[in-house]
């Protein structure tokens, strides 16, 4: 396995900035597991780097494309950047490479544009996949919950690092959000805060935002401990802000970060977020616009992207199909444990899935090859006695890609960011005749009340019981979208 790192990431990773120790985690796994990590011949890390990173070797077999071919596969490249970017994700696209590691936005947005975004990681992303490939740890899927300020131990060591954020007044702080019973989120894991927003409305003349609200929501502590960084929990809280949000009829969700916070910054610009404005003292402001009622693509955007801009709201209208996928209970479970009584046993998750995120994978048999990316899914989860919404329609989904393989390292390597799957299923399942269905998708949300096959099938929505992934046209669907209670409008 060959991991590429950017040269650029290394030069952002100063000794006593946390990123560091995150990379430095990745390294020794990665040296435990006999995974190698390399540097591109055409990138060396900044002189600002720390020299102990110029030790990594070149990756054997890679070269410097021509520009000419370069641009053939991934457009023109205006700056000498652009450039770079595109010869690192080359090295994925040609298989010299396995993964890209970078925290570049930009290098991020040129994979996501072509396709190749799933074998590009941040170093918080190679770490998850380090640690649930090579260093799984069985421990209880964690959820959040919510709590009053006041009920936060201060002595707890996620706030030894936010006491550095907060100096010198972090004791005045503290008192200040237990005194207004500020609102938190938290996700505990065997008893320890392992990560923390604190959030807080706003008006208008309070956030002094660029968009106008009124009904602001205030993101002012978004935080992941040190000892649990790598396992998702940053998506699962923005997850969570989001489709609280959406569901309260907030206008404008925002927070403040800095340029160093690169990962938070991908994380949330992927969902919608925006940079409003960049203070002098370097600290960015984000804001997230919140859409209500049906989302159509601006000027030159398509579906998906309206979708990711719009998110949990999403397209829906003619211009993008509509799909049920019946889904076997087990792995139901497993890809929505948040979804009723459908975790059979939560206790058997492992932490290191990404169980509690926005995007996910699924993979099936299917013959279907009209999906796109945009598309719309309805997951049908198949019978089985005593499961809450056996034989119903439950969870609501958009398409972000759709690959079909039967190389089982190919669909390692398209799964291994998002993957809920063993290794030994995704063998059995690439070694059949039918080519793998890979879908990656987006988790919009899970019906307040499901619809059962009995009034799918009363409604002409299907026919039967649905056995394959079955399209349903756009009259259907809006027929149905009258039972589809997502909790907000779309």
């Amino acid at each position: 396995m060959r991991l590429l790192i950017d040269a650029d990431l290394l030069a952002d990773l100063e000794p006593d900035e946390r990123p560091d120790r995150q990379f430095a985690k990745l390294e020794h796994i990665c040296a435990r597991n006999g995974v190698d990590l390399y540097l591109h011949p055409i990138s060396q890390p900044s002189a600002t780097a720390a020299s102990a990173k110029n030790t990594l070797a070149t990756l054997p077999g890679s070269h410097a494309p021509s520009k000419a071919d370069i641009e053939q596969h991934f457009g023109p490249c205006s700056t000498d950047e652009g450039l770079n970017d595109a010869t690192l994700l080359d090295a994925v696209r040609t298989k010299i490479a396995d993964y890209v590691v970078s925290n570049d936005a930009a290098l991020h947005a040129l994979a996501a544009s072509t396709e190749l975004d799933a074998l590009v990681f941040t170093v918080d992303d190679a770490l998850a996949w380090a640690l649930r490939s090579y260093e799984l740890e069985d421990v209880p899927l964690p959820t959040v919950s919510e709590v009053a300020a006041g009920e936060l131990e201060f002595t707890d060591p996620i706030f030894d690092e936010l006491r550095e954020d907060y100096a010198p007044d972090f004791d005045k702080w503290t008192r200040k959000i237990s005194d207004d019973e500020r609102k938190c989120w938290i996700v505990r894991v065997d008893g320890q805060l392992a990560a923390l927003v604190i959030r807080k409305d706003e008006t208008h003349a309070e956030a002094k935002t660029k968009h106008p609200g009124p009904d602001i929501l205030k993101i002012s502590t978004f935080k992941v401990a040190e000892a649990f960084r790598g396992r998702k929990l940053g998506e699962q809280l923005v997850k969570q802000i989001l489709w609280f949000a959406q569901k309260n009829d907030y206008d404008l969700v925002y927070l403040t970060a800095y340029p160093k916070q690169k990962s938070l910054r991908l994380l949330l610009e992927a969902y919608g977020f925006v940079v409003a404005e960049t203070r002098t003292n370097g600290e960015m402001v984000l804001e997230k616009a919140m859409v209500r009622g049906p989302v159509s693509p601006r000027q030159g955007e398509n579906a998906l992207a309206a979708s990711c801009r719009s998110y949990p709201n999403f397209v829906c209208g003619a211009g993008v199909s509509k799909y049920v996928i019946p889904i076997r209970p087990a792995y139901h479970a497993m890809l929505f444990p948040e979804f009723g009584s459908a975790v059979a046993d939560p206790a058997v998750e492992i932490l290191g899935k990404p169980a509690n995120t926005i995007e996910k994978v699924y993979l099936c048999h299917s013959p279907t090859k009209t999906m796109n990316p945009g598309d719309v899914i309805l997951f049908y989860l198949s019978k089985q006695a005593g499961t809450h919404g056996s034989q119903s329609l439950t969870t609501v989904g958009v398409v972000k890609s759709v690959r079909w393989s039967n190389d089982i390292d190919e669909v390692r390597r398209w799964t291994a960011k998002r993957s809920v799957y063993p290794d030994s299923e995704l063998i059995e399942m690439a070694s059949r005749t039918t080519p793998l269905l890979i879908i990656d998708f987006l988790l919009v949300g899970h019906l307040t009340e499901v619809v059962p096959i009995s009034a799918l099938t009363a409604r002409g929505i299907l026919s039967s019981f649905p056995q394959s992934i079955v399209r349903i046209e756009d009259d259907a669907f809006d027929a149905l979208k009258r039972s589809i209670d997502l909790g907000f409008e779309f």
